[in-house]
């Protein structure tokens, strides 16, 4: 077999992403939160990018105010309102769970050792609050006997959020129960060893074992959850995360209007000290081409953010126009709706559709909605349109809520109703939507 080396030429297709698709998908794909990341994270490495805030703070007045506060200091503090500064607004903190136990500790008259230990158990904490480690395990590494190890947790154990230290569920619960004073009997072993008939709504066995009414044990059950089993959220370290809509929904001379929030939005401009210099025929060349990278690099990001605005805009308007019942009714008139029905009237293609619905929210005269809650599956009904998922669920929610307690309906029930409503669905998919909905079945349900 003889080899041969020569060469060849072929045509062929290949699709070749460039930086600036790349960049423009993944800006498209982004939530609120995520694009002002991006913009902050942009303007810190881009010396062309000037990014204006609302809410920065004018360091250069500040200062000067500050000096002309003390070239008028006599004796006798003045007061302008216009330039009061809130030191609470420059410097925000807030303590953590094992922060603020600590702090507690410091406040007990209590010796150095005892503190060391206290503090030790305060770490060993979990984010609930629980002591999850082994008792044996700390009085080890500490070289501490058992008397001294429960001296210090009763200690931690007396400390806010209430039930704290805790080394179970039964045992937080009693923590609570004494700091409330509450001795009853009953109630404490039902706490001790009835948690999960409790969890099951087993109300008449638990009845039936401690022989008392059924009334009775309703009470005591309320009691029990009106407890916090997991204290340490109470004081979590974690950062609430605010939803921000991307695009405000208004009744206006009864027309509905959509626009983008653009009260919450970074304001991107090109530093106008960086375009002198391109234009000064004097400058040095490598400078120059530098900054026509940077320059490059700064007007792709404001493009891609403007077609970002423009497509979700776009996608807001044609998903709201499917979904006007919902703007005259409210949610249990929206229709099913695919992304791909939105992609062909848009002439996009329904990954675009997909990256422009995902983690972005609409403020409709009906609350703040998630763009994805628009777009449902459908249901036969008896007549000939369809029902969306979303319709059916809030049905399903609204006759749980109209039920007797004492008497919940059961999935097969509710199926049966919705029937006679004119919807065809199976008793499993009621089950389905009500597991969705988070709402227990007919026999957690029951209230005696």
């Amino acid at each position: 077999m003889g080899l041969n080396n020569r060469l060849e030429l072929s045509q062929s297709q290949k699709l070749i992403l460039t930086t600036q698709i790349k960049q423009s998908l993944t800006i498209l794909n982004m939530s609120k939160l995520e694009l002002d990341e991006e913009i902050k994270k942009e303007s810190e490495n881009n010396p062309l990018i000037e990014v204006e805030t609302k809410s920065e703070i004018n360091w250069e007045q500040y200062v000067k105010d500050m000096e002309y506060s003390r070239s008028t200091y006599k004796g006798e503090s003045s007061y302008n309102p216009d330039n009061e500064v809130d030191l609470e607004n420059l410097i925000r903190y807030s303590s953590n769970l094992y922060e603020d136990l600590k702090f507690q500790i410091s406040l007990y008259n209590i010796s150095e050792k005892q503190k060391k230990i206290c503090e030790y158990i305060i770490d060993s904490l979990d984010e609930d609050g629980y002591l999850r480690s082994n008792d044996i395990d700390i009085i080890n590494i500490l070289k501490i006997n058992e008397e001294q190890f429960n001296e210090c947790l009763e200690i931690v154990q007396q400390l806010e959020p209430v039930g704290v230290g805790a080394r179970d569920l039964s045992e937080c619960l009693l923590i609570q129960m004494d700091n409330l004073n509450i001795n009853n009997k009953v109630l404490r072993e039902i706490v001790k060893n009835d948690l999960i008939l409790l969890a099951n709504n087993k109300y008449k066995q638990i009845s039936k074992k401690y022989n008392i009414t059924l009334q009775k044990c309703v009470e005591l059950m309320d009691i029990i959850k009106s407890f916090d089993p997991r204290p340490g959220r109470a004081k979590s370290s974690e950062k609430s995360v605010y939803i921000q809509p991307d695009v405000f929904v208004e009744k206006i001379d009864g027309e509905f209007v959509v626009h983008t929030n653009e009260k919450d939005s970074y304001k991107i401009r090109i530093n106008n000290y960086y375009k002198d210099i391109l234009s000064n025929s004097s400058s040095d060349e490598n400078a120059k081409s530098f900054i026509k990278e940077r320059l490059n690099s700064a007007t792709d990001l404001i493009k891609n953010i403007e077609n970002r605005k423009t497509t979700i805009l776009r996608i807001a308007e044609e998903t709201l126009s499917a979904q006007r019942e919902f703007l005259e009714k409210g949610t249990k008139y929206i229709k099913p709706l695919k992304m791909k029905d939105i992609a062909e009237r848009l002439g996009f293609h329904e990954s675009t559709i997909s990256r422009g619905v995902n983690g972005k929210y609409m403020l409709t005269p009906y609350g703040l909605y998630e763009f994805r809650y628009f777009f449902s599956s459908a249901i036969d009904t008896e007549s000939d349109e369809k029902a969306s998922s979303i319709s059916i669920k809030k049905m399903i929610e609204e006759i749980i809520e109209g039920e007797n307690k004492s008497k919940p309906l059961s999935d097969d029930h509710i199926s049966k109703i919705l029937k006679e409503k004119g919807i065809n669905i199976a008793r499993r998919t009621v089950a389905k939507y009500r597991e969705e909905l988070g709402i227990l079945s007919s026999s957690r349900r029951k209230k005696y």
